[in-house]
């Protein structure tokens, strides 16, 4: 399993790759590194919370 560090990386990259794509006009990779930095994000706040946070999001 990935730690917080990865996904931040991961996140960064991304960002990253959406600037670049947008800068160049390719709106397919755009949205394609959008929802990569977003499905990272999540993963990194799955990380961050809390098992109280869990059981309401799961619940």
């Amino acid at each position: 399993m990935k730690d917080a560090r990865e996904y931040r990386y991961e996140m960064r990259f991304w960002l990253e790759a959406s600037k670049d794509a947008k800068l160049r006009g390719d709106e397919a990779n755009e949205r394609h590194a959008i929802h990569m930095f977003r499905k990272n994000r999540d993963k990194l706040l799955t990380i961050w919370s809390s098992p109280a946070e869990e059981t309401t999001q799961c619940g």
